[in-house]
C-alpha cells in the first residue's frame, strides 16, 4: 500500500489548491495535510462529498478513503474519482464479523493513518463520508491553527439536513465533532489516535486526551458544514434509537452522574425530539450502569473527564481563560 499512496501522489506533489475542479500551484509555507475517511455503504452520500474537498481552496497532500467493507457501490464511486484527483488514495479494510459499528469505523480511521505515516504533513483531518464543506473550510481551520500554537485539534460545527432544512446541533465549544475534526499531527500522535468505543464517543474521547497531555480543542460555529444524515441514525436507524445509544456512549466515556443530568437536561430543552431526547438520553447512561456494559476509555482519562465535567458542574459550564481560543479568550 506504500508504493501505492507514493505512486498516486508523484502527479500532485506541488498541487494544494482545486479552483472549479482543476489545480493551481500551492503557496508557499502553505500548512500540508492529509484526510482519513472511513466509508461503509455510502454510494448514495460520497460523490457529494468527494466533490466538496475537490473543490477546497487547500488540497491535502493525501486522501485515503476506507472502504470498511461495503457490499454497496461505494468502491466504484471512489475508484472513478481517482482517475482525475491522483492524491485520492482509495484502501479496502476487511470488515471484521460481529465488530461494533462505531469500533469498526475507528479501525478503519486509524488503518487509514497507517498508510500516510511515512508522508511529510503538518495536520490529519478525519472526515466523514456524508458531509458538504464550504470550498473554503480547510484554509480557515488552518489559519485558526496558526493563530494559537496550543490548538491541538479543532474543527467547524455542523448543521443536519433533514427533509431538505438545515437543522442545528448543540455543540460543546471543546467537543469537535470526528465527522470534520483537525488534528495538529503531534496532538494526534501524542494521544495515540483514536480509542475504539463500542457506543461511539471517540471524538470526545480524544478532545479530553488531548487537553489531559495540555492541547486546547476548539469548535469554531461560524464554520458551518452540512451533515446529510441526523445525527447518529447511520447506525441507529433513527433519532430516537440514536439518542438512547449516544446516552450509552456517554456511559462509556465515564461521564459523571452530575454532569449527565445536566447535559440530559439541556438537550432535551434544544435538542429535537424535545424532552423526549433527552429522557432517552439519560435511559441509555442509566442502561449502561445497570448493565455493566463494557468501558474502554483509559482509567487516568476517565478520572481526568469527570475532574473536568464536576469544575464545569460547579461553574455553570464556564470555560476556564486559559483554554480558550481566539476571540474567545478576550
Amino acid at each position: 500500500m506504500r508504493q501505492g499512496v507514493e505512486g498516486s501522489l508523484q502527479e500532485s506533489r506541488h498541487e494544494s489548491d482545486a479552483v472549479n475542479g482543476g489545480f493551481r500551484m500551492t503557496r508557499p509555507n502553505s500548512p500540508r495535510f492529509v484526510i482519513i475517511t472511513a466509508a461503509f455503504n455510502e454510494a448514495g452520500q460520497i460523490e457529494q462529498t468527494i466533490r466538496s474537498v475537490v473543490s477546497q481552496t487547500r488540497l491535502p497532500v493525501c486522501w485515503v478513503i476506507v472502504d470498511d467493507g461495503s457490499t454497496d457501490q461505494t468502491q466504484a464511486k471512489i475508484a472513478a474519482q481517482q482517475s482525475v484527483s491522483p492524491w485520492i488514495v482509495s484502501h479496502r479494510r476487511h470488515r471484521q464479523p460481529g465488530q461494533a459499528y462505531f469500533a469498526s469505523n475507528v479501525y478503519a480511521i486509524m488503518e487509514g493513518a497507517a498508510q500516510v505515516r511515512h508522508l511529510e504533513y503538518d495536520y490529519l483531518a478525519v472526515l466523514d463520508a456524508d458531509i458538504t464543506l464550504p470550498a473554503d473550510y480547510y484554509e480557515q481551520i488552518f489559519a485558526r491553527f496558526a493563530a494559537d500554537a496550543k490548538l491541538g485539534v479543532a474543527s467547524g460545527v455542523y448543521e443536519n439536513l433533514v427533509d431538505g432544512s438545515l437543522r442545528k446541533v448543540i455543540n460543546d465549544r471543546r467537543s469537535t465533532p470526528k465527522a470534520i475534526q483537525v488534528f495538529r499531527r503531534a496532538c494526534f500522535e501524542r494521544i495515540g489516535g483514536y480509542v475504539p468505543l463500542k457506543h461511539g464517543g471517540e471524538d470526545t474521547c480524544a478532545c479530553i486526551m488531548a487537553r489531559m497531555h495540555g492541547w486546547k480543542t476548539w469548535s469554531f460555529p461560524e464554520l458551518k458544514v452540512v451533515h446529510r444524515r441526523p445525527t447518529g441514525v447511520g447506525n441507529a436507524r433513527n433519532v430516537l434509537r440514536a439518542r438512547f445509544v449516544q446516552g450509552l456512549a456517554d456511559y462509556g466515556l465515564s461521564t459523571h452522574p452530575l454532569f449527565m443530568l445536566g447535559k440530559s437536561l439541556k438537550r432535551g430543552v434544544f435538542e429535537s425530539p424535545r424532552i423526549l431526547g433527552g429522557m432517552l438520553r439519560l435511559a441509555g447512561y442509566l442502561y449502561g450502569h445497570i448493565t455493566r456494559d463494557s468501558l474502554m476509555v483509559p482509567p487516568e482519562v476517565a478520572r481526568y473527564a469527570r475532574q473536568e465535567q464536576i469544575r464545569r458542574v460547579f461553574h455553570i459550564n464556564r470555560i476556564p481563560q486559559k483554554d480558550r481560543v481566539g476571540s474567545e479568550v478576550k
